[in-house]
């Protein structure tokens, strides 16, 4: 175990802790939780070492299935709608987000029930559908979970600026989006590991759009 001595050291010390337990095989909700008590660690750090830490094994095979940000040209690519659409709102709106173990790039708000529909939402859902349209895919499919608040709003919003760019395909609301997902014929845009994890090739659109407008993600390492 490391021996801490400020709060970024702290943070530092428990991820390479939680490293060593899962590359031995520990589950993960239970190497989360151990080493967060062991340090005292709370709130929003404890979400956020769950986000960000993962073991050796299960970074490899995600880093393998990466598309370039400009790899998705004549492509299909389907979006995980309000997983991409958090994530790059909360860069917009100055929160962390962060450049995980995986190279994928997540934000910390974690809970999408209790999501709300703001300004900076459409902003936002602006931000991807401008980076989409720059990298011209065959393709773009944005599932919003139905049993969100505005999902139906914000589905015909997306429609609405797709079809104003000229760009070919849907956004719609899914009672299933991690499974359509996962069976998606082209390029998944999410960073929602468990869908990563089954599809063929993943997109890293947050760190994409937010490269494109300027937000920087930070990885655990760079806070101390």
């Amino acid at each position: 175990m490391c021996a801490p001595k400020t709060p970024p050291k702290t943070l530092l010390c428990a991820a390479e802790d939680l490293r060593h337990l899962l590359n031995r095989g520990y589950p993960r909700k239970s190497a989360v939780r151990f080493v967060c008590d062991h340090y005292r660690i709370s709130g929003d750090w404890r979400l956020v070492l769950s986000r960000v830490v993962f073991d050796s094994k299960t970074v490899e095979r995600r880093v393998l299935k990466m598309v370039r940000c400009d790899g998705i040209r004549g492509r299909r690519v389907g979006v995980d709608g309000f997983n991409v659409l958090i994530g790059v709102e909360a860069g917009l709106v100055g929160e962390p987000v962060f450049r995980c173990d995986d190279e994928f790039v997540r934000d910390v708000r974690g809970v999408f029930r209790s999501y709300r529909v703001a300004e900076t939402s459409w902003r936002a859902l602006d931000e991807v559908l401008s980076f989409l349209f720059d990298q011209s895919p065959r393709w773009v499919e944005v599932l919003f979970d139905v049993q969100i608040s505005k999902s139906g709003e914000l589905s015909r919003g997306c429609q609405e600026r797709l079809e104003s760019r000229g760009m070919e395909g849907v956004c719609r609301t899914s009672r299933s989006v991690d499974l359509e997902l996962k069976q998606f014929d082209g390029v998944v845009a999410t960073s929602d590991g468990i869908i990563i994890d089954e599809a063929g090739s993943a997109l890293n659109i947050i760190q994409c759009v937010c490269e494109r407008i300027g937000v920087e993600s930070v990885k655990i390492e760079e806070m101390v």
